[in-house]
């Protein structure tokens, strides 16, 4: 019974995540997972608090586009995995995944919110796992 019900809870979230926030959410692991910065920056606010490595900014879009096009140029993705995915009261989204890159592993975090009719990404990181 207990599985379920955690069967039930697991499908109605993700029946949530699509209403709420349709296909962004999928897109933007898809372009993480194979590295392509452009496409993660359809999703970018006007500024964002962008996060990598230990570097910490906040950059226009078109700034914070071409950073995350470096870091994928000295970073080949090997591997994306989401861990964890949630909203929020307030229609935010939050995503934490783990990166593996040819050169080393990255605790990823993206926070959405709507902004107008659309949803953006506000804040991106890209932290080193110690790993």
């Amino acid at each position: 019974m207990k599985k379920v019900s955690l069967l039930i809870a697991f499908l109605i979230s993700t029946s949530v995540f699509a209403v709420m926030f349709p296909g962004a959410p999928d897109n933007i692991n898809a372009a993480i997972k194979i590295g392509n910065g452009a496409e993660l920056a359809k999703y970018f606010a006007p500024n964002i608090e962008l996060v990598i490595g230990t570097k910490s900014s906040t950059p226009s879009k078109a700034q914070a586009e071409m950073m995350v096009k470096d870091f994928f140029a000295k970073n080949p993705v090997k591997e994306f995995k989401v861990m964890h995915q949630n909203s929020s009261q307030d229609n935010s989204l939050y995503s934490i995944g783990e990166l593996t890159t040819a050169n080393k592993s990255y605790r990823t975090y993206y926070l959405l919110r709507k902004s107008g009719e659309n949803y953006t990404i506000t804040q991106l990181r890209f932290e080193d796992s110690g790993e």
